[in-house]
């Protein structure tokens, strides 16, 4: 795509002779040429015409001289570049020009050899600027996706990594499930206003909750939320921060019932799986479509947890290796964190051979 230069000049033969002297970079695709008589007019071509690369501008000009026109720019894109042309031995204007932020000049009567060693000088600078916008913007746009998994200091350890996830890899961590009870009966009476408000506050509650005690928000799933610790890297009490966010969680939620219960709305009941195993982690899909991704026996095993909270008739149901996990971290919060956590037996799990020993959230 040609570089679009406008030139700014209210002597009316430039045109002509920009476009004869610069026919061949013209016919081969490389420059493409707008004209303005003056500074105003320069103006409303870059705010309504299309995209200008560079401005070509004359500093002694009627109406709007180029000075001014410099000191309007700056309010236009950065990547926007001038090359001011003033007079031979002019250099109080070219100083000014300069410090008003032209990248280059060139002198009456125009050498256009030198003019056009000036222009190629200048659009491969801007080449270079531009490939570091979209650079930036595309860090930008990766810092956007990791904050959408990790918490905020996380994601800056993340952004400075070449790649933040690592290669594809099979790893122990902790899979947390948690979904809402009777979503479907819920959401009969509401508008879908209603219950998309109803979810993001909910979720919103549950993601503030897993950041905290460190865990990466794998995804939501309508009403259901999957956290993972242990991702990006394991620390010494993923299990137990675990348990220690699914009882927040449950806290969490009982506050929220509180007030809604004061605002003539109905309170909502959740359940909470989780357990600990190893599990495949790396970023799946297509090119389109890339997302990060955790799969294998250790989530399918604590989605069926979660399951298990209504036939326990319990909020948080765990499995004996996360209990395993937490006593093997010794942390100092350990039994706080098991604290009624009542053995349920072992019990038979969808699509998995041989039981699962589980514990279960008792209170009162």
């Amino acid at each position: 795509m040609p570089a679009n230069i406008l030139v700014v000049d209210d002597e009316l033969d430039l045109q002509e002779l920009m476009q004869r002297k610069f026919r061949r970079e013209i016919r081969h695709g490389e420059f493409s040429f707008e004209f303005a008589d003056d500074g105003k007019a320069a103006l409303e071509k870059i705010r309504n015409g299309p995209e200008v690369d560079l401005v070509i501008g004359d500093i002694d000009m009627p109406g709007m001289d180029g000075l001014t026109l410099l000191e309007h720019l700056s309010d236009f894109d950065d990547k926007l570049k001038t090359i001011i042309i003033s007079a031979y031995g002019d250099m109080d204007n070219i100083r000014s020009a300069m410090n008003r932020g032209a990248f280059d000049f060139v002198t009456k009567p125009i050498d256009f050899q030198d003019l056009l060693i000036t222009v190629k000088k200048t659009l491969d600078q801007l080449d270079i600027l531009k490939e570091a916008f979209e650079q930036r913007l595309a860090a930008e746009r990766a810092r956007s996706n990791l904050s959408r998994y990790f918490a905020p200091n996380v994601v800056q350890q993340l952004a400075d990594r070449d790649e933040p996830f690592g290669p594809p890899r099979e790893q122990n961590l902790v899979t947390l499930f948690s979904d809402i009870r009777g979503f479907t009966t819920l959401s009969e009476a509401k508008s879908a206003a209603e219950v998309m408000e109803m979810l993001r506050e909910f979720l919103g509650r549950m993601e503030a909750v897993i950041f905290e005690h460190g865990g990466t928000l794998e995804k939501f799933i309508g009403d259901e939320v999957m956290a993972i610790f242990g991702t990006p890297d394991t620390g010494p009490k993923d299990a137990t921060n675990a348990i220690a966010c699914a009882r927040k969680m449950l806290a969490e939620l009982a506050r929220w019932n509180e007030q809604r219960v004061a605002d003539g709305r109905r309170e909502i009941s959740v359940g909470v799986g989780i357990h600990y195993g190893p599990a495949v982690l790396g970023d799946i899909g297509s090119e389109r479509s890339m997302e990060f991704a955790v799969i294998g026996d250790t989530v399918n095993t604590a989605s069926r947890l979660q399951g298990m909270t209504r036939t326990l008739n319990s909020d948080l149901v765990v499995s004996q290796e996360l209990i395993d996990k937490v006593r093997e971290e010794a942390c100092e919060n350990a039994a706080a964190v098991l604290e009624n956590l009542v053995e349920a037996g072992e019990q038979e799990v969808k699509g998995r051979e041989g039981k699962v020993r589980v514990y279960a959230l008792r209170i009162g």
